[in-house]
């Protein structure tokens, strides 16, 4: 039966490093829905016995709070939620409340599929610092109204707590700091939550506090809307212009989430649904395999790396064609995968040669800056989000007060950096893949390897997410291939004319994947991209 979000406890689960630490829990509970334990309320960890669902993300504390809220009988969405305002605050140099995003979620008992996008505008100000309108907060709580089931303030107490307590640096945050110390060095309030006293960042296991972000949180968790209206709401325009950035009253009350159709590409029997624009990567995926799937099988291992940087280098040359700078696009999200459009995007592809996209002007702008998750519940809901502040620690400025870095300005800092898909059984609606990838630019490239290897090869998920990647962006005329940990062999590119360059490659793809469908659970698996230092978890026992 489903939970009313009026009448559920908060979610109660143990946390810290070797204690125990009990959330508090709203008073009313609701009679137990058919699978739960009697002896664990609905919002209590464990509420759920036996197999809850599955999150990937790329910050271990966050995915760990989405898993627990499985657990207490949440929703995927309600998962989602938990994640994201946890992210803003173990996570913030890609995840800020400053921030946009867009989320695919896929209803497999409603055979539905549907995209929430909001993304982060530019404000209709100018200023020193142009920062973007903050939409993750409503766009959450968008998604949670139409897909929650627990209560929305229950959510947001977990991640209230970290801030308002302290949370220590995850090896994820800390490779952050380090890269973005130029940015966030600038700015005094930055300087005061993430950097120690002697002047340099802080370290995996340092200690981070963050009251006055806890401070917003709480307004998010007891009265949403007075983030964009009203006595806070303007205490927070004050704040952005305080730092240098761009905001108005208008620009807070007049930011709306939007529910979009998917699009939709056939892959044989089942179908893979992507955001459209201004989710430009999760586009530019939607073309990929639409391009890739009839071919992928019929291309022996010497001329796949060809086939992708191919691929990839018409996509980018289509792109320039379809989008604008801010991401968004004139044409039709459908007309941008019809088998036409794909058709004569290939046309002319040789196995054994190379041949240059001419039409693409300059080079992709793309922040690599963003950060994605997937969640799936017991029921066979499936989210995949991803968020980006359009840039490392967004615009490098943190609003005084608020804890709050603002983010980039699309267009201004390249199109929005995000990229996310689903793909069903288009007869039983059951969802298969789930995928949010990031890395700016070559997040789209991942996302179609990684569900191509999954899904075409039948590789184990992980295998799937190791695989060395490439992008071919057009311009210029190279590919660019992966080196490191995991590194490219360039020798059959080169033997087709490529000229290849090595390079680590940014993207990180967080996936989940049920070949059988998300009822035989056992068959399920997740991963988390070895490029990062996320976590991919269970909830309960796989049955």
């Amino acid at each position: 039966m489903r939970v009313s979000k009026d009448l559920s406890s908060s979610v109660n689960s143990l946390r810290g490093r070797n204690s125990a630490v009990c959330l508090a829990a709203l008073a009313a509970v609701l009679a137990l829905a058919a699978c739960g334990d009697p002896a664990r309320p609905v919002g209590h960890v464990g509420h759920i016995s036996g197999f809850a669902g599955m999150v990937a993300a790329d910050e271990p504390r966050a995915a760990m709070l989405g898993r627990d809220v499985l657990s207490a009988g949440g929703t995927a969405a309600d998962a989602a939620t938990a994640i994201y305002f946890a992210l803003a605050v173990t996570y913030p140099s890609t995840a800020s409340l400053g921030g946009g995003g867009t989320c695919i979620v896929h209803d497999s008992g409603k055979k539905k599929t549907e995209v929430l996008d909001f993304p982060a505008i530019a404000s209709a100000m100018s200023g020193p610092q142009p920062s973007a309108v903050p939409a993750n907060p409503r766009g959450f709580y968008a998604l949670h109204a139409k897909y929650g089931r627990l209560r929305w303030e229950s959510l947001l107490v977990e991640p209230e707590r970290l801030a308002r307590s302290g949370v220590t640096v995850s090896r994820a945050l800390a490779n952050d700091l380090s890269r973005g110390l130029p940015v966030i060095g600038r700015d005094p309030a930055a300087r005061g939550v993430f950097m120690r006293p002697d002047g340099s960042v802080l370290r995996e296991g340092d200690l981070m506090l963050q009251p006055q972000l806890a401070g917003v949180i709480s307004t998010l968790r007891h009265h949403t809307g007075n983030f964009y209206v009203g006595p806070q709401a303007r205490e927070l325009v004050k704040a952005v212009q305080a730092a240098g950035g761009t905001l108005s009253l208008d620009d807070l009350r007049d930011i709306r989430p939007t529910w979009r159709d998917a699009i939709s590409v056939k892959v044989d029997n089942e179908t893979a649904w992507f955001s459209p624009p201004p989710s430009t990567g999760s586009t530019m995926a939607a073309q990929l395999v639409a391009a890739l799937w009839p071919r992928w099988s019929g291309a022996d291992a010497a001329e796949r790396p060809h086939l992708l940087a191919e691929t990839s280098a018409r996509a980018f040359g289509e792109r320039a064609r379809w989008m604008r700078p801010t991401g968004w696009s004139d044409e039709s999200p459908d007309a941008l995968v019809a088998e036409a459009r794909i058709a004569a995007m290939m046309a002319g592809y040789a196995a054994d040669r190379h041949q240059p996209v001419g039409d693409v002007a300059a080079p992709p702008t793309d922040s690599q800056s963003g950060t994605g998750f997937v969640t799936l519940d017991i029921n066979g809901m499936a989210v995949a989000c991803s968020v980006t502040s359009h840039g490392l620690f967004g615009n490098g400025r943190m609003a005084p007060g608020t804890g709050m870095m603002l983010s980039g300005v699309p267009g201004l800092n390249g199109p929005p950096a995000t990229a996310v898909m689903v793909s069903t059984n288009t007869h039983n609606g059951a969802v298969r893949f789930i995928g949010a990838a990031s890395g700016g630019g070559t997040a789209a490239s991942a996302l179609a390897q990684s569900f191509l290897a999954a899904t075409k090869d039948n590789k184990p998920l992980s295998e799937s997410l190791a695989l060395p990647r490439l992008v071919h962006a057009g311009k210029p005329d190279a590919v660019f291939a992966e080196t490191g940990a995991i590194t490219l062999d360039p020798a059959p590119l080169q033997a087709r004319g490529h000229q290849v360059s090595a390079t680590p490659m940014p993207s990180r793809v967080e996936a989940i994947y049920c070949p059988q469908g998300p009822k035989n659970s056992e068959g399920c698996d997740m991963a988390t991209d070895p490029r990062g230092f996320g976590l991919a978890t269970v909830a309960g026992k796989k049955e």
